[in-house]
């Protein structure tokens, strides 16, 4: 999962104050993650924008610079000179033509991990959910489409929903997590308004906020 930065300004140390912003908030999560730059909003200003300086900025605060997309022909110039990366821009999927036909639901994917999840480990379910059948390590990463099963203690990140679904939940047998997520809503454990960590839990999301219950 790669981290994009959408670019419409030029000023470094403003875009620095920004990322740096967002790593005092959520460290744990942000820290050492890969990140991608932006440039379709950026337009003429792109030409200002000092891209080594921009690189030198990203690896300060704790991300990992990746690359460049949606760049404005004369601004490659300038990127190729710098560290960056040159992205490709991902292609639009073809419009299918209206027939009349109803296409039929698709089944939501499982994915059965049975073993346990070790650091620096991560598992990524798409279309659908993952369960693990064992514990989480810290350090570890569970990423899916749909929702989040540990049958064992959890630790580590954890993130459902990663392509918006608000009904994705999080289930495990006892909540020790690093960060939850659901849906782009994120929530470090430590600073959780919650008395379930180390406890059976099932996360799930209301309103924008993320809501902690006991399981049963």
């Amino acid at each position: 999962m790669l981290n994009t930065l959408r670019l419409s300004i030029s000023d470094i140390p403003k875009i620095s104050g920004i990322l740096q912003t967002k790593i005092n908030h959520t460290a744990q999560f942000f820290l050492n993650s890969p990140l991608v730059l932006d440039c379709q909003d950026l337009g003429d200003k792109c030409a200002n924008l000092d891209f080594s300086a921009l690189y030198k900025v990203v690896k300060s605060v704790g991300f990992v610079p990746v690359g460049v997309r949606n760049v404005p022909d004369d601004c490659l110039k300038y990127i190729k000179q710098s560290e960056w990366a040159i992205m490709r821009a991902a292609t639009k999927p073809s419009r299918k033509k209206n027939t009349g036909k109803v296409d039929e639901p698709k089944a939501n994917r499982v994915e059965v991990i049975s073993r346990p999840l070790r650091s620096g480990q991560q598992i990524y379910a798409p279309e659908g959910d993952v369960v693990i059948l064992h514990q989480t390590s810290s350090g570890s990463e569970i990423l899916a489409d749909g929702s989040v099963h540990v049958y064992g203690t959890l630790r580590g990140r954890v993130l459902a929903g990663v392509n918006g679904e608000k009904s994705a939940r999080i289930f495990c047998q006892s909540l020790q997590a690093d960060l939850v997520a659901i849906a782009g809503c994120y929530q470090l454990l430590d600073d959780a308004d919650t008395e379930l960590k180390g406890q059976a839990a099932m996360i799930r999301l209301e309103a924008g906020k993320l809501i902690f219950e006991p399981l049963a």
